[in-house]
């Protein structure tokens, strides 16, 4: 037996132990001949590692009727095809990629060949990449669908600046305000580009000394920005601020409030969903109802209480009608945003079946139930 990442699974292993979700939940049973298809199914999951027999077989035909949920996995396939598949998808890629490139090269000119910083101009065509004619995917989806491991900063920081966008116009900010979210949300992060490449990228847990090091790219950000004369205050501030908290808990000077400038506040949340929905070498990348429910479990006094509460009801509607995955194997379909509960829809399953999620979390706290909950797993 030996235990192996995901990503190295090949058909004809068999699973030495049980494979379980977070909630103990089996995944894939103990003696398991895994197929193309199991192993596709477990890369939507968040497991990272399984135990496997030594040896391989040669029958890769043992039923899997145990475990029904595994059976189908062309669901999963199929609708990332779709939207990536789709000339909209396609244009935004194209583009997405293009904005990434005359981002980090105007950004190197500037930082080591002392060229000038092209603000306005990169700004403007980051902001084009949210004018996709007659586009039915979200561009949530779009972002979703363009995430991989080896996303650079520079994605980052255009995917933070277009869903510091989407909030601003959420919050019915000017179209100057809107544009000012923009750019703080793509200029967030620059002082990251003055750390440590072997810091910043290591695939694995921060040490202590690591980390300290990791936290100073705020400070560095605001003074590199201060070098350029077009860059507006806010903007640097987005960079110094976008890990302080409403409740004085972040850093690097544990201001509080009003001491937070409000497109800092903006940045923070941006910020936080994307890094936590990107994929990573060391992780998976978190179901956005995942993410929702940190925001909701971790206190949304760390926020604007406009912002966070605006933002949370809003991305949460963005996958109404969207199929996902439950931590009880079920597939089904976002029907309903409970409102006092984002992470907690409204699933009607591919059998009909009604499932409020909210009230299945509440019935498990009056019932006293040991075992979690039911909840989304993934949205595929």
């Amino acid at each position: 037996m030996k235990q192996i990442p995901v990503s190295e699974l090949i058909p004809g292993m068999v699973t030495a132990e049980d494979v379980l979700t977070y909630d103990l939940t089996t995944l894939v049973p103990k003696g398991i001949v895994l197929t193309e298809n199991i192993i596709s199914r477990l890369e939507g999951y968040s497991v990272y590692y399984i135990f496997i027999n030594d040896e391989i077989a040669d029958d890769l035909s043992k039923p899997i009727s145990d475990f029904p949920q595994l059976q189908d996995s062309s669901s999963i396939q199929t609708s990332k095809e779709r939207i990536r598949n789709s000339l909209q998808f396609q244009h935004f890629s194209n583009d997405f990629t293009k904005c990434a490139e005359h981002f980090r090269d105007n950004l190197m000119k500037s930082l080591y060949h002392n060229q000038p910083l092209f603000a306005n101009e990169l700004i403007e065509e980051t902001m084009q990449l949210m004018k996709q004619e007659d586009s039915d995917i979200s561009v949530f989806d779009m972002l979703l669908n363009t995430k991989n491991h080896d996303d650079s900063v520079y994605a980052h920081c255009i995917d933070v600046a277009l869903i510091s966008n989407i909030l601003s116009k959420w919050l019915h900010f000017s179209e100057e305000d809107q544009r000012m979210a923009t750019a703080c949300g793509l200029f967030h992060d620059v002082g990251k580009f003055l750390l440590p490449s072997g810091v910043l990228r290591k695939p694995g847990k921060l040490t202590p000394d690591e980390f300290s090091i990791i936290k100073t790219h705020t400070v560095e950000g605001f003074h590199l920005l201060s070098r350029f004369e077009n860059i507006p205050l806010s903007v640097k501030n987005a960079a110094l601020m976008h890990h302080e908290k409403c409740d004085g808990s972040g850093y690097p000077y544990g201001l509080s409030g009003d001491e937070i400038d409000k497109f800092a506040k903006i940045v923070t949340i941006a910020d936080i969903f994307d890094a936590m929905t990107s994929e990573r070498v060391y992780r998976k990348a978190m179901c956005p109802f995942s993410v929702i429910k940190t925001f909701e479990d971790e206190g949304i006094q760390k926020y604007e209480m406009k912002y966070i509460l605006t933002f949370l009801e809003n991305v949460a509607n963005s996958y109404l009608n969207h199929h996902v995955t439950l931590t009880n194997g079920m597939e089904g379909d976002v029907i309903f945003i409970n409102r006092d509960s984002f992470s907690r829809p409204v699933i009607r399953t591919s059998t009909d079946e009604i499932i409020d999620l909210q009230n299945e979390y509440y019935q498990g706290i009056m019932s006293l139930r040991k075992q979690k909950s039911v909840s989304i797993e993934t949205i595929i």
